[in-house]
């Protein structure tokens, strides 16, 4: 694999990502062995999926710290919520705490969260295997199908087996994990804001169009757990400078004019489950690189552009 990293970072890749759970295969020696190679460049990072998720979360943060600790690259570990947020808050305050443990002995690791209780998977995938259930505490009733014939029902057993079989790529939605354990996670000073959303044609979860509105809403306005200036540096200048990038996040002379014009007092997600394009309220315009791309609910431009490492 040295060949296709190095050519991939010599074009302006930021660094390397794993999707553990998905790719079983992948030993942690082989991520070690493979991340050792971005020490040859500038402003790099690894971020993963965990490999495990409930009762065996922590072993997934473990292996998270090995890594970094081995590489000595920047390690982001991705939405925390979906690996720990079970049974309440006590496996996500022990995940959170090896982190801390961790980042006060140099290791330098941080993570993300999508402020929902519930994840998004093909239902084919190494996710479904047996004994899910029984690791969630949560029954077949718990997934809901989120595109196809069969969109926005609730899966029996039958149709469980019968997608699994048959039509292996169906995005599914899982209600399981537990909402104590998610505010843990966003109000966690070392965990920034995280959409970790996709769709097709059309389909997928709610959190690709309705992650930041949400957070402003709900965790801030309603919840109370965070401020509206936490919430806004967890979605902005927190992860801008965990990509190193320098003219993003903040809003300065000499920085990207990348701007949201919204009402703190009105701004809420419309996405849901069974709908989730739908757009959020109380954003009045938003500005990339200098150009309105959004006025009043219509979007105008699109703007946005790749970025490159050599570019930050």
């Amino acid at each position: 694999l040295e060949a296709p990293i190095r050519r991939a970072m010599e074009e302006g890749a930021i660094g390397l990502s794993y999707g553990l759970e998905y790719a079983p295969g992948c030993t942690t020696e082989e991520i070690i062995q493979t991340g050792l190679l971005l020490r040859d460049y500038d402003h790099t990072l690894i971020a993963a999926h965990y490999r495990y998720d409930a009762e065996r979360c922590l072993d997934s943060v473990r292996e998270a710290i090995d890594v970094c600790a081995a590489t000595r690259i920047p390690f982001q570990f991705s939405h925390i919520g979906s690996c720990s947020a079970f049974r309440g808050s006590e496996s996500m305050e022990k995940a959170l705490k090896l982190l801390e443990d961790a980042h006060a002995d140099g290791v330098d690791i941080m993570a993300d969260c999508y402020p929902y209780t519930a994840f998004s998977a093909l239902i084919g995938t190494t996710v479904f295997d047996e004994g899910c259930f029984e690791r969630w505490g949560a029954d077949y009733s718990s997934l809901m199908v989120a595109e196809g014939p069969f969109r926005n029902q609730f899966c029996t057993p039958e149709l469980f087996y019968k997608l699994r079989e048959t039509a292996p790529n169906t995005r599914i939605i899982g209600f399981v994990m537990s909402e104590e354990g998610v505010d843990y996670a966003l109000r966690h000073p070392m965990v920034m804001v995280g959409s970790d959303g996709r769709f097709a044609n059309g389909f997928g979860h709610p959190r690709g169009a309705g992650t930041f509105s949400r957070v402003l809403s709900r965790y801030v306005r309603e919840k109370q757990l965070l401020t509206f200036e936490q919430a806004i540096d967890k979605m902005t200048i927190m992860p801008a400078e965990r990509l190193h990038l320098r003219k993003k996040g903040r809003i300065q002379e000499g920085c990207d004019a990348d701007i949201v014009i919204l009402d703190r007092n009105l701004i809420r997600d419309g996405a849901t489950f069974s709908d989730p394009l739908l757009s959020s309220e109380g954003i009045h315009a938003v500005i990339v690189n200098g150009e309105v791309c959004l006025r009043h609910g219509r979007y105008t431009a699109n703007a946005g552009r790749p970025i490159r490492r050599q570019e930050i």
